[in-house]
């Protein structure tokens, strides 16, 4: 009998001994790589690289104490690391903090939707909102800031709706969800393994370190000059088909990021308006071309040939044939939108039923999803349900004030974006909502049904017909982007005539105002405001009349506490001033606001040009306030460029000749007539003025 084997300790730490090691080295590489990297990110954390720019920041303090806080570009800006030189934009406003007693701030969240493109922003409808609202309750101060940003899909949206909560909103309005494929973390810009809504979170954070920043900085760069839109530049596939998960994906994402900002806002106690977007749906085409490389060939033949028969029997006011041909398509290829357009086109003008339902279905199957399936609606409908926010339900709504129940042209300036009466039609919705609010932000019925028709708010607004001209030429601009002019090539016709019926009835001198905003070399496309280049050239001309609104609503279409707001503001006082012959008490405080915003600039060193000292002293030159006019007028002076120095010299000829210091204002016609020879017709004039003063001295 074998006596059974003692253990040996000493073998057992022999036989242990490797795998302790391999552990040790293991946990000491670890930590190791984790002391390299965290030093990598600490330096890179100290060149600049590293977390995200905020969407809101302090810009200084206001005499009583508070802050001014202002929006920027940068903080959406983050989300674009896929088309970083193609950012979206965001008009950027004010607020005050601590928020003023009496004050209801509501913040409007979403894509270019909601920021109000293409209309410039004192027509979106924000603006709508708060001027309907000031209706409402016309004892309270309605302050609607609108955080709309081009081409961001619903994950931003959350991002920017929750720094928002910092900030004291007593109501956030969601519209949203246009953008779920092809805008900034949609799912058609992201590889398939990142479309879930923690890949997105992850990617998001891995991408805020800096480590992950500077590589990204110093990788091949980006073109600038890229000359495609920012539509063009975020289309990732051009072809979803309708089996695709990147459909779930999309509407998966969007209800679950809608969920996130309803859950933020209620647990801050602020109350949420869920705004499902519409979009045109009888107007436009499918904008994408399907895949049909699975059809058979000879099936493939059929279905283009009644598909084009279906298109020419529209064409030649045949809709029954259509009907036939479109039928005959759909049989074919059951998935195929365009069939199901046609189809609708017919039934439409035949007046048969089912119509609607056959453009529905046309945008739901569209290849390239720039228009939101209804899977998408649905998920932002059962967001807001299910989270306890009130539903504004914006596609029936539009579809009930639509003919036939589809909508169009009417209310749809192209697939997404509302026309002015659309605009308009958004806030009433948004108010109309507010009556399931509590206070402070409800609306009584009654209030919302009184509210004036919607031509009354846009005249009150300053709507124009080159505000007009400027949204059309905008859709002219998208009509040229190669697969809106294959697939809808009357698009393009459609505001091109529009803007050419404009342009034949304005004045020369307009005309030439109209050239220089649509020359991106000069104002970028419309950066500045259309209304205040075409009331430049009616001031000029005398007609004060008819510049004055223009630059009203100029002053309101531009970033606040900015030398553009001092101009416009400036120029419609001097044409109010000159129909007037005096300013009026309510003139005479919008200019002491804008002279206050301009010493606010100029003390904050944010006048490099001189703009600010220029326009500030003209409206102290206004109010009678010659002697500080002066001072500050020479402090701008010498920052100005020649021509801006020739407008200066002759605002500080008229203060110097009011307070009787006329050798003063000789010296500076004499000092500019020795100047450059273009100007010295100015100075002529300035000369004939300071004679005429010594003169009566």
């Amino acid at each position: 009998m074998t006596s059974p084997k003692t253990p040996n300790p000493t073998r057992r730490r022999r036989r242990l001994g490797p795998w302790k090691a391999r552990l040790a080295l293991l946990v000491f590489s670890l930590l190791v790589s984790a002391l390299v990297l965290g030093a990598v990110e600490g330096a890179c954390r100290i060149a600049g690289y590293g977390g995200y720019p905020p969407t809101f920041a302090k810009v200084g303090v206001l005499d009583d104490g508070s802050s001014l806080v202002m929006t920027q570009q940068t903080g959406p800006g983050s989300y674009f690391f896929a088309t970083r030189s193609r950012a979206g934009s965001l008009n950027e406003t004010a607020l005050v903090m601590p928020k003023p007693a009496g004050t209801v701030r509501i913040v409007v969240v979403g894509g270019s939707a909601a920021e109000g493109s293409p209309w410039s922003r004192h027509l979106a409808a924000s603006s709508f909102l708060q001027a309907m609202l000031s209706d409402c309750w016309p004892e309270r101060e309605v302050e609607v800031i609108n955080l709309g940003t081009t081409a961001i899909a619903s994950f931003p949206v959350l991002g920017i709706a929750t720094e928002s909560l910092r900030y004291d909103p007593d109501l956030v309005v969601a519209y949203l969800g246009n953008n779920e494929f092809y805008g900034a973390y949609g799912v058609a810009s992201l590889h398939s393994a990142g479309r879930t809504p923690a890949m997105i979170r992850l990617i998001r954070a891995v991408r805020s370190l800096g480590i992950a920043q500077f590589i990204d900085d110093h990788r091949k760069g980006y073109d600038t000059s890229d000359p495609r839109t920012l539509m063009e530049a975020m289309v990732g596939r051009a072809t979803i088909g309708p089996d695709d998960p990147a459909r779930d994906d999309a509407a998966r994402n969007l209800g679950a990021f809608v969920g996130d900002l309803i859950d933020r806002c209620r647990s801050r106690g602020v109350p949420v308006i869920v705004c499902p977007p519409p979009c045109n749906e009888r107007g436009l085409a499918p904008l994408g071309a399907p895949d049909r490389s699975a059809i058979d060939p000879a099936q493939r033949i059929l279905l283009e040939a009644a598909l084009a028969a279906a298109q020419n029997a529209l064409e030649h006011d045949d809709p029954a044939a259509s009907r036939d041909f479109a039928v005959g398509a759909i049989k074919v290829d059951p998935n195929d939108a365009l069939a199901h357009h046609l189809l609708g086109r017919s039934l439409e003008a035949l007046g048969a039923p089912d119509a609607d339902a056959e453009y529905r279905l046309a945008v739901d199957l569209d290849p390239m999803p720039w228009r939101p399936p209804g899977a998408s609606v649905d998920a932002v409908r059962r967001a807001a349900e299910s989270h306890g926010a009130v539903l504004c339900d914006l596609p029936a709504i539009f579809r009930a004030a639509s003919p036939g129940g589809a909508v169009g042209w009417e209310l749809m300036a192209d697939h997404v974006h509302p026309t002015l009466q659309g605009q308009a039609l958004i806030a009433r919705s948004i108010v109309g909502a507010m009556t399931e609010l509590t206070a402070p932000v409800n609306v009584t019925s009654e209030a919302a049904d009184a509210l004036p028709e919607w031509e009354a708010y846009a005249n009150r607004l300053g709507a124009s017909v080159w505000d007009e001209y400027a949204a059309a030429h905008a859709m002219r601009t998208l009509g040229r982007i190669p697969f809106y002019e294959q697939s809808n090539p009357g698009f393009f016709d459609r505001f091109d005539a529009r803007c050419r019926e404009i342009e034949a009835e304005a004045p020369a001198s307009i005309i030439t105002q109209l050239t220089a905003w649509r020359d991106p070399a000069t104002h970028k496309g419309g950066s500045r405001p259309i209304d205040g280049l075409v009331a430049q050239a009616l001031f000029g001309q005398g007609a004060y009349a008819q510049a004055e609104p223009l630059f009203d609503a100029a002053r309101r279409s531009v970033t606040p506490y900015g030398s553009w707001e001092l101009q416009y503001t400036a120029f419609m006082l001097m044409c109010r001033g000159q129909l007037r012959g005096m300013l009026m008490e309510e003139d005479r405080r919008i200019a002491q606001a804008a002279i206050w915003k301009g010493r606010f600039l100029i003390r904050h060193g944010w006048s490099d040009s001189g703009s600010a000292e220029r326009y500030t002293g003209e409206m102290l030159a206004m109010l009678g306030e010659h002697e500080e006019a002066v001072g500050v007028l020479l402090d701008g002076r010498d920052k100005q460029t020649e021509e801006g120095r020739v407008a200066i010299d002759g605002d500080l000829v008229r203060s110097l000749l009011a307070l009787g210091r006329i050798d003063a204002a000789r010296e500076i016609v004499e000092a500019g007539l020795r100047q450059d020879g273009r100007y010295a017709p100015y100075y002529l004039q300035m000369s004939a003025q300071v004679g005429s003063a010594r003169g009566l001295k």
